[in-house]
């Protein structure tokens, strides 16, 4: 178990941060923070370098949780961040989870702004992004190799190249990646097992190009920042309504 350094706070009667690095002592003196480690003195909040402490270098986290009107089902779309310096999120709901790289915010209006997009290959066959096609009708080709899966009706305007492909057998397998198709050809760059007629296939579109958001009651949402300059964060908040099954 990782050792932390708990700060208290006079002032607000409480805990109020959790440090990583663990000094032998603490002392405040003339406004100055100093600290003992390994039988040296350092002075704190005077380098140039952030998040370095003894020579080691951290990251700042905050973990902070949304959940107004704690009793309903909510869909939570986007992260907002007042900053001067975007942040990592990793999103964890009651019922999904979801990620936000650091490169994915878009600074509007001083705000850093991105939706929330979910996590690459989940399989979970309640998203929207999971949809069934239908028992396949003929297959031709040979796996490793492409394969043409015919059926006999219109597959639908949905269903794009890029998508995966799946069979149904008792649990989802992967068959592989949609090249290419026609309103009843769906062709696939097979690298996995390759279905018989009569399987029931289905398909699931890229979990990230499809995000739309984080279903729950409330959202935990855990930022880091690795950043080595002095970075402030004012507020977190985010686009929520109301999820209706």
């Amino acid at each position: 178990m990782a050792n932390y350094t708990l700060s208290y706070s006079p002032l607000d009667k409480g805990w109020t941060s959790f440090h990583s690095y663990a000094p032998e002592w603490m002392i405040g003196m003339n406004s100055v923070f100093y600290s003992f480690y390994q039988g040296n003195l350092w002075q704190h909040y005077d380098n140039a370098t952030r998040n370095n402490y003894y020579g080691a270098q951290y990251t700042s986290q905050i973990t902070p949780v949304i959940n107004d009107d704690p009793i309903s089902a909510k869909m939570f779309k986007t992260i907002n961040l007042e900053t001067n310096s975007p942040w990592s999120a990793t999103i964890t709901t009651d019922l999904a989870t979801g990620f936000i790289d650091s490169t994915n915010f878009v600074l509007k209006e001083g705000e850093y702004y991105s939706y929330i997009r979910r996590v690459a290959g989940n399989l979970d066959l309640d998203l929207l992004s999971a949809q069934g096609i239908g028992d396949v009708t003929t297959v031709t080709g040979t796996s490793p190799g492409s394969i043409d899966f015919t059926f006999a009706f219109d597959i639908g305007s949905i269903i794009s190249v890029g998508d995966v492909l799946y069979r149904d057998n008792a649990g989802i397998e992967l068959i592989g990646t949609i090249t290419a198709l026609t309103s009843t050809v769906v062709t696939v760059a097979v690298t996995a097992i390759t279905p018989v007629a009569g399987n029931f296939l289905l398909y699931i579109k890229n979990a990230q190009a499809e995000s739309y958001g984080a279903r729950g009651y409330y959202m935990e949402v855990h930022l880091e920042n690795n950043s080595t300059s002095e970075v402030e964060l004012f507020s977190i908040s985010s686009e929520v309504f109301k999820s209706f099954p």
